[in-house]
């Protein structure tokens, strides 16, 4: 019997052709992107950063902001984690665009009625009528994408400015650790000449005690800036993506920060206008306009079935055709337009708050900024120098008998105080002047 079947079969082989025409043009269309370029999936497949890439001990050696901000934008995972997600939304267009796929079925009636092997037949439905839908989801896909590309430009703002503060933070901690050596040094050489005045009687043992716990308060102090000059390395290192790589030192100099002053107005225009955290939202009330408008637009898909089936019982070959409808009774897709426009207006809104926070932060942060730049003006032209030279005049009269160990004492308080002083100036100058040139964006690697 099942020869037979086979073989009665193919007199419906013309039908049949026209019949299966929709699933042969769809194996034979061409496919929107090459599967073999896609990543094999392996029992085996790593997830995460790349142990080997992260290994890599790179040796910075002697060099410039510029070229660690150039070295962590070719390899920095939080850029290509937007290009990632970039490719998915290529993904998302592609998809968006493809006609639904024909559907192929088989039929049985009549089986074993009067003996006979009944009525079989096969039908392919193929849905018609839903290109313009396709093409306004392909567009919204399309702004989204858009708006991924300004994310970029986000994060790579974010890297750039995050690898200039996290140098800056370097270099002034670098300075902490010449100022410290200097003051042990300084400290070290008072003690051993002191002990000179203590066999001459010009001093008291009670003060010399003082003198050596004041070296080794240098001593202490001087290793506590190295940890936080190897800490700063560190964090500097891992920004760049880079956490086994290693700097010998950078060329850029934090004094020489707040050279022009920057104007309030001009400045606070500038972050508004070429903010890219602003046009990334721009881009998203556009992508959220063309995904209501592609949850507005009518359905009018209507599905087209052909067929054809063989009757053992009277040897006749027939065909069918139908045409099917649905009916938008219950489903009138409202709940997804309510979704849409909910969403396009909090789009907006979110526009409305960056903005203001934007403004908030600004003001905030050119404050410190002001501040920042006056104070590190007045110690490096002003304060420094004559402190300095009062020092070392200071340090000369006490070895010399002129004044004695509580004046040196206060000369050296006053002179360590305003040095810290004005390497903490100069830190919150660099970190406002990154921020307010930089759009205000930080922490690339925050979530």
């Amino acid at each position: 019997m099942k020869l037979q079947i086979v073989s009665r079969l193919r007199l419906a082989t013309p039908a049949l052709t026209l019949a299966l025409a929709p699933v042969v043009w769809a194996q034979n269309a061409p496919s929107p992107f090459d599967e073999s370029a896609l990543p094999a999936a392996t029992a085996n497949a790593t997830l995460g950063f790349d142990d080997k890439a992260a290994a890599q001990a790179f040796d910075f050696g002697r060099t410039t902001i510029a070229a660690l901000q150039e070295f962590a934008l070719q390899r920095h995972p939080a850029l290509q984690l937007v290009d990632d997600l970039t490719d998915a939304e290529r993904g998302v267009y592609v998809q968006a665009g493809l006609a639904p796929n024909p559907t192929l079925r088989y039929g049985g009636e009549e089986i074993g009625a009067d003996g006979s092997a009944g009525k079989h037949g096969v039908s392919v439905e193929q849905e018609f009528g839903g290109a313009a839908r396709r093409r306004l989801a392909q567009e919204a896909s399309r702004k989204a994408s858009v708006a991924l590309n300004w994310e970029r430009q986000i994060v790579a703002t974010k890297i750039r400015n995050d690898v200039r503060a996290a140098a800056y933070r370097l270099l002034i901690a670098q300075k902490r650790v010449e100022f410290r050596q200097q003051i042990a040094s300084v400290s070290q050489a008072a003690e051993d000449q002191a002990r000179n005045l203590i066999a001459a009687g010009s001093l008291s043992q009670l003060n010399f005690i003082q003198l050596q716990n004041q070296t080794r308060e240098a001593n202490l102090a001087t290793v506590k800036a190295k940890n936080a000059k190897t800490a700063a390395q560190k964090a500097l290192l891992a920004v760049l993506g880079a956490p086994n790589g290693s700097i010998e030192a950078i060329l850029d100099d934090p004094e020489e920060l707040g050279g022009k002053p920057l104007d309030e107005n001009a400045t606070l225009d500038d972050i508004l206008e070429r903010s890219p955290e602003i046009e990334r939202l721009k881009a998203q009330i556009v992508q959220r306009q063309a995904v209501l408008n592609y949850e507005r637009a009518p359905k009018r898909e209507f599905s087209v079935e052909g067929g054809v089936s063989y009757a053992f019982g009277d040897s006749t070959t027939l065909a069918s055709a139908g045409v099917g409808v649905p009916l938008r009774i219950n489903d009138r897709n409202q709940g997804n337009i309510q979704r849409a426009t909910a969403e396009y207006f909090a789009a907006q809104r979110e526009l409305e708050r960056t903005q203001l926070k934007l403004r908030a932060e600004f003001a905030e942060t050119f404050a410190v900024y002001k501040s920042a730049r006056e104070e590190a003006r007045t110690y490096r032209e002003e304060i420094m120098p004559s402190l300095e030279n009062f020092f070392e005049m200071s340090q000369q009269a006490f070895l010399s008998g002129e004044i004695d160990f509580l004046e040196i004492s206060q000369a050296r308080v006053v002179y360590i105080e305003s040095s810290v002083n004005y390497l903490e100036s100069l830190e919150r100058l660099a970190e406002s002047i990154v921020k307010l040139e930089g759009a205000l964006l930080e922490r690339c690697l925050d979530e």
